[in-house]
């Protein structure tokens, strides 16, 4: 068990202070700590090892619950129970907005389990001047926990999303992600349904040019990591060729969208047992990180009705925008 402290705290005295404090703990009682830097500062020569978000996500969030668990454990101990918020981890460490702040958390770790996080100087100082008091002994009282399986960020469906995305937006008008109809219910009648949802719409106006992607991450299964199924890619791949249902005025019209569809995986690897039957169909293959496995072929499905009806229809899309050289145009 040691002490882990994502560096440094806004405050430069009182981040010196805190490693004045860790050093001590370390000299009297054996207890060791490592420091991660995540923030970068203009006093501070250290260069920053890991984002704020990737610590959220993969050091203190899997272990929300032992966190809270052992926070409360602290601060419920009588007379000597410790001056900590009694909040729940996303609370602590976001904002309302969604920005993630870690940087001047110390934690207690256990073979890489995060037991407990406490955060900003007033806790931290709390924290650690109570652990210079009372030893190993204080750390006894925490519950301890089971390593958890995690996806690796980068291999995450939703941050391939985002890569996608930001690339997209370079060269496309819009950029549209997890599209499912046309409209907002209750705003106007919907007859535009994409089944199953399209993860990736980017479409360039002059060229009246529209591309799908249909993303594929990996998932925690059985207590460990595999990419997700390639039956139910293939399968959502295809169907992007006749997406979506559309019945406009009354009429069903037939034939899909998109100029060309797309399957994303991160990795190339991640297609070898399926490659040779992909190629039977128009569809392209993508890794998010190493470039194109196969290029896509024209949709022989396509629809030049459909796709002049979608076209015109691009406002009502608007809560599925998420990048484009024209976005603002639909905001």
């Amino acid at each position: 068990m040691q002490l882990r402290y994502y560096s440094p705290l806004y405050n430069k005295e009182e981040h010196f202070e805190v490693i004045k404090l860790l050093e001590k703990i370390r000299s009297e009682h054996g207890i060791e700590y490592e420091e991660i830097v995540v923030e970068e500062r203009d006093w501070y020569p250290k260069k920053k090892q890991m984002s704020e978000v990737y610590v959220y996500e993969y050091h203190i969030k899997p272990y929300s619950r032992l966190i809270v668990s052992n926070r409360n454990k602290l601060i419920e101990r009588g007379e000597r129970g410790l001056d900590l918020y009694d909040d729940t981890v996303s609370r602590l460490f976001k904002s309302r907005p969604g920005n993630v702040y870690v940087a001047g958390t110390v934690a207690v770790v256990d073979n890489e389990v995060v037991l407990l996080a406490v955060k900003g100087y007033d806790e931290v100082s709390t924290f650690l001047r109570a652990l210079l008091r009372e030893g190993k002994s204080l750390l006894s009282i925490l519950e301890r926990g089971k390593v958890k399986t995690t996806v690796k960020f980068e291999d995450r469906e939703d941050i391939i999303k985002r890569l996608l995305v930001d690339g997209l937006s370079k060269n496309f008008d819009y950029v549209f992600m997890d599209v499912k109809y046309n409209a907002v219910i209750g705003y106007e009648d919907i007859f535009i349904m994409f089944t199953p949802d399209a993860d990736i719409i980017a479409v360039d106006e002059k060229k009246e040019r529209i591309i799908g992607i249909e993303v594929k991450g990996y998932r925690v299964k059985g207590g460990r990591t595999e990419k997700a199924s390639v039956y139910e890619a293939i399968g959502e791949a295809m169907m992007y060729l006749v997406n979506p249902y559309m019945k406009y005025r009354g009429e069903w019209i037939d034939g899909g969208i998109f100029d060309e569809v797309w399957l994303c995986y991160p990795y190339k690897r991640d297609f070898e047992e399926f490659k040779k039957v992909m190629e039977l169909t128009p569809i392209g293959l993508i890794s998010a990180y190493e470039g194109v496995v196969k290029r896509a072929d024209p949709n022989p499905f396509v629809s030049e009705k459909a796709k002049k009806v979608f076209l015109n229809s691009l406002g009502s899309f608007v809560s599925y925008i998420r990048g484009g050289k024209k976005a603002r145009n639909l905001l």
